[in-house]
């Protein structure tokens, strides 16, 4: 069961997910600014964290990162959804991996989903400069990890 310290890092860089989220839906583009932002945030919340809870999270992103940087190169996916994919593994608690797995998958569908019902809509009129609108076959990644995240504190904050 998680805890709310637990929960803690993943709270506090909920306002950054959530930009990161939005500029990638605006311009299919994660910029390092946001992931250095996300890096801080894991620094000045991890002390709080059991320290057994802190090496399992690093050794998630470190796993995470090396399956995404295998796809970039297979260019599957871009560098910057690597870097975030990596990052989120950081607010992930341990004991949550499956459930974040599942928010993923719901995410990954959600998402283009979404932007495609979206952009059939009159109600898009002031979205449709929106990248992710415009550009067919292009899955704004960020959205997609950004949403995983949220919906995962949702539910584990309700189990807290």
């Amino acid at each position: 069961m998680t805890g709310f310290v637990e929960l803690l890092p993943l709270a506090a860089a909920s306002p950054v997910l959530i930009y990161a989220g939005l500029g990638d839906l605006r311009c299919l583009r994660i910029s390092n600014r946001q992931m250095l932002g996300l890096a801080a945030v894991f620094l000045l919340t991890a002390p709080l964290l059991p320290l057994a809870e802190t090496g399992l999270r690093l050794l998630a992103a470190g796993i995470v990162f090396a399956l995404c940087f295998a796809l970039f190169c297979g260019r599957v996916l871009a560098g910057g959804d690597v870097k975030m994919m990596a990052l989120a593994m950081l607010f992930v608690p341990s004991s949550a991996l499956a459930a974040f797995g599942w928010s993923f998958s719901a995410a990954m569908l959600t998402v283009p989903l979404a932007l495609t019902l979206l952009g059939r809509t009159e109600a898009a009129a002031g979205w449709r400069q929106w990248a992710s609108l415009q550009t067919p076959g292009k899955m704004p990644m960020g959205a997609a990890i950004s949403l995983a995240l949220m919906l995962l504190l949702i539910v584990q904050a309700g189990r807290v």
